[in-house]
């Protein structure tokens, strides 16, 4: 079983942390981010793809905790495409947008991301990251 965990500290005195596992017993598809300020935080899972779950310190103290945002209302990008405001899509659905992103980007001439220097630098990310658990020490990318 290989884990990997790396904290890193960045110019502003923030702090980061990159996990990474090909094991976890539980977990088919564990894709999370969490985004965590001084006065605010943000964190999706794609096991609930339809929710951003959001925290603000400012709240009053007998209001304060973790929002659960259902992001499927009409307004938000994409959802106008779909069922009635309000109802959940799936994961393929996302391919659809990608889709629908790529068509566009040939009709307008601008450009369509993920790019290829996108997908490039991702990947010096994942060498590196292999790299360093093999050595286990810093890497650069």
């Amino acid at each position: 079983m290989v884990v990997f965990r790396r904290y890193r500290p960045f110019n502003n005195g923030s702090l980061g942390l990159f996990e990474s596992t090909r094991y976890a017993r539980g977990h088919k598809a564990l894709y999370t981010f969490e985004i965590n300020g001084a006065n605010a935080s943000i964190r999706w899972d794609l096991h609930d793809l339809n929710r951003l779950e959001y925290f603000d310190n400012g709240d009053e103290s007998n209001l304060r905790g973790w929002r659960s945002i259902h992001v499927t209302d009409g307004e938000q990008p994409y959802m106008n495409k779909w069922w009635v405001p309000g109802l959940g899509i799936g994961y393929e659905h996302s391919f659809v947008h990608q889709v629908a992103d790529f068509l566009k980007s040939l009709e307008t001439g601008e450009d369509c991301g993920p790019t290829f220097q996108d997908a490039y630098e991702t990947q010096k990310v994942c060498q590196a990251v292999l790299d360093s658990a093999a050595s286990r020490s810093w890497k650069s990318c």
